[in-house]
């Protein structure tokens, strides 16, 4: 494995040079690496991407976006490759983060990006790394964060979401998805989930009561301003 890491480096450790994050923090989470240069046993590496780091100004707005107390969350990256999104998460107080990599290479790398972060304003020190195939871990039973930089394809990605709602049928709770670079419309067609946000760079769905999505209040103020519109022709 250690030859391996080693070997990712040589090929791709220049291809990027590393960002404000990387350099801030003393870890390398930058350079990219092919989905064929790595070695993972599970049979669906096929249905998979390669790794590309999380842009860490999105990553903390989606955060930021989050109508939630951080304490009472557990946060899972589904595919969670060399650690970076992981990291930008222990910078809040969630109860837990989790890092869930089937590439034993990436996962490795992450371990020693979590042993040498630097940061003086880390709040979450609980940091969990596991390396199987996300779509056999077990999800927590606690109020959850997911968050999916579009890791597979979306025969593995439904496989992944029917998971996530049997855990949370089984054991009611909230959840929140932020489910970057959205491809694939695997949390729209899930009737107990609404979507809060959409853009192309990400999308951000829950199943929290009480809250608005940005289609209903497009359609709410669309309705108002027919309305209004309908008063002033007739004054």
């Amino acid at each position: 494995m250690v030859r391996n890491c080693r070997r990712i480096r040589r090929n791709y450790g220049r291809s990027l040079t590393p960002d404000s994050f990387d350099l801030t923090h003393g870890i390398e989470t930058t350079s990219r690496v092919h989905l064929t240069d790595l070695n993972i046993e599970s049979p669906n590496w096929i249905h998979a991407g390669g790794y590309w780091p999380s842009p860490t100004d999105l990553v903390k707005e989606a955060l930021s976006e989050l109508k939630i107390r951080y304490e009472d969350f557990v946060f899972v990256d589904f595919g969670s490759g060399k650690g970076r999104v992981l990291l930008i998460a222990s910078e809040l107080p969630f109860r837990k983060v989790i890092g869930v990599e089937f590439s034993a290479e990436l996962h490795a790398i992450a371990q020693q990006n979590i042993r040498a972060y630097k940061s003086a304003t880390q709040k979450c020190k609980d940091i969990e790394l596991v390396c199987m195939d996300f779509t056999q871990f077990a999800i927590p039973n606690d109020p959850l964060v997911a968050f999916l930089y579009n890791p597979a394809d979306e025969q593995i990605m439904n496989a992944l979401v029917n998971n996530m709602m049997r855990s949370v049928e089984g054991c009611p709770r909230e959840l929140w998805v932020i489910y970057v670079t959205p491809s694939y419309k695997v949390f729209d067609t899930r009737p107990k989930l609404r979507k809060l946000k959409a853009s192309e760079r990400y999308a951000l769905y829950t199943n929290a009561a009480g809250l608005i999505s940005t289609d209903d209040l497009r359609v709410s103020l669309e309705t108002t301003a027919a309305a209004a519109r309908r008063t002033d022709e007739v004054s």
